[in-house]
């Protein structure tokens, strides 16, 4: 579609108070269709078109000329019954020059000195490159949120787009860290910035129920960060032992993605077994030792050989009994 054409559907739209959702709904269409339209990726049809001329009382020249559009006075109609009246013109037929354009035949019975002053066509013009650069600005943030509620939605077939919420949740997390800072928890305050793809990764999971889609390391990340910098505030003298410990945490990013293939697949070997292995292996042997020193160490030494030993054990059962079933 010519880029004119599209920045004029949106002027248009602009012009008259509706939202993307309120014109798709309208005219019968989804919201993804009016953003495509109103970035030039995408056309309207024949019949689309039609809908927007009655819409907005406008010709469909008028909706698809590149000069400017004039505006009915009397608004827009929201009624869908009101869709079918004829377009209105905007100058008769026998309409003379002083009718079509009454600002020249005023401007030049305005004397010299009554004229605009050069400061206030300099205010003007400031005034309309404010406001036209704030629009542009405008449009470009709200096509960046059309494209990003694109992708997270991609072929999912949703309508609504991104809620108001959706929109401002980074914002909303900079205030959260602003207000941590303010009380002295910089320090693990700046996780909270880790909430950002975990939330928009956890509503695509749910949408689309796909686990996969969560970002489950960084999830594992904030856990280990965030608990940690609250130890260093509260507890200095624990912090050692979080960190040396629970590090272990992010070996379960294998058992997450595998153990969800398993599941999905009714195929245990999919599982990444000998990772578990080492996380019982590790994390009793470090508990045990923050107890007991001499008990943390026969553990070290001895535990290895059973748990070594069930791995192939793991497999060799799991195997055999998939054998029998089929």
């Amino acid at each position: 579609m010519n880029v004119e054409i599209a920045n004029r559907l949106y002027e248009l739209r602009k012009r008259y108070n509706l939202s993307q959702e309120e014109l798709a709904e309208k005219i019968g269409v989804s919201r993804q269709a009016v953003s495509k339209w109103e970035r030039a990726e995408a056309s309207p049809d024949t019949d689309n078109l039609v809908l927007l001329a009655r819409l907005y009382g406008v010709s469909l020249d008028e909706l698809l000329r590149s000069e400017s559009v004039h505006f009915p006075e009397e608004g827009v109609s929201l009624k869908k019954e009101n869709y079918t009246r004829t377009p209105v013109e905007i100058f008769p037929e026998n309409a003379d020059a002083e009718e079509i354009y009454p600002q020249r035949s005023a401007a030049a019975n305005v004397s010299p000195k009554s004229r605009v002053s050069g400061y206030e066509k300099f205010m003007e013009k400031l005034e309309y490159g404010l406001e036209n650069s704030m629009e542009k600005l405008g449009r470009k943030i709200e096509s960046g949120m059309d494209k990003l509620s694109d992708r997270i939605d991609g072929r999912s077939g949703r309508q609504g787009g991104l809620s108001l919420f959706d929109k401002t949740f980074p914002l909303l997390i900079v205030l959260l860290f602003a207000a941590m800072a303010v009380i002295g928890l910089a320090h693990p305050g700046w996780t909270v910035f880790l909430l950002i793809p975990l939330y928009y990764t956890f509503m695509a999971a749910i949408r689309r129920k796909n686990p996969m889609i969560f970002c489950y390391p960084v999830l594992c990340a904030f856990f280990y960060f965030f608990c940690g910098g609250i130890i260093d505030d509260f507890k200095p003298r624990w912090s050692g032992e979080w960190y040396g410990f629970m590090w272990l945490v992010f070996l379960t990013i294998p058992l997450y993605y595998t153990g969800y293939f398993a599941i999905k697949k009714h195929n245990p070997l999919i599982f990444c077994y000998p990772v578990l292995c080492l996380i019982i292996y590790l994390g009793m042997g470090m508990f045990i030792m923050h107890f007991s020193v001499h008990h943390g160490e026969m553990w070290i030494a001895l535990a290895w050989i059973p748990i070594l030993a069930s791995i192939p054990f793991y497999y060799i059962f799991i195997t055999h009994f998939r054998r029998k079933r089929k």
